[in-house]
């Protein structure tokens, strides 16, 4: 029996990476980010990848929360994009219906209000949305309580719920 074991974990071997992606995925169904999809963009020159996913909704709005990694709470980031439920095409940031905003986790917890940035210039376009499915592209500048700025671009999010 251990031969046949030993046979078989040196033939999954080369399959490590979905190992890996399967090991993430629940991981992020653990910690309540279930949905599929990716949320993408590059914040401050470095690339941000937001493959745990939860899409929310209110019956008034969407909206949808990437997150990089919900292992590590100690450098984690998220970008929240929320938009109009039955609405598509470009919203700009800020606005009364739509909000971008961009987290970083620092590892002080007395930093806390310097974690959120909040779009303060920018823009939300949603090109397309279902009753279970959401794609878009995002772009904005945004700052914390400190006044410290990022710059979101590139951002693009394809999500099912």
């Amino acid at each position: 029996m251990r031969p046949a074991l030993l046979l078989l974990a040196l033939l999954a071997l080369p399959a490590c990476d979905a190992v890996g992606d399967a090991v993430d995925s629940t991981a992020c169904g653990l910690s309540g980010y279930a949905d599929e999809g990716e949320v993408r963009a590059v914040v401050d020159g470095s690339a941000f990848s937001g493959t745990c996913v939860r899409v929310e909704t209110d019956g008034a709005f969407v909206t949808v929360i990437g997150v990089d990694n919900v292992v590590s709470q100690s450098g984690q980031e998220a970008i929240t994009l929320t938009f109009p439920i039955d609405e598509t095409g470009t919203f700009e940031l800020p606005a009364a219906n739509a909000v971008g905003t961009y987290a970083a986790r620092t590892t002080d917890p007395r930093e806390i209000g310097d974690e959120a940035y909040v779009a303060t210039s920018g823009t939300l376009t949603v090109t397309a949305l279902s009753d279970d499915a959401a794609e878009g592209t995002f772009a904005f500048t945004a700052r914390n309580a400190g006044s410290a700025m990022v710059t979101v671009a590139s951002g693009r999010f394809d999500v099912s719920f």
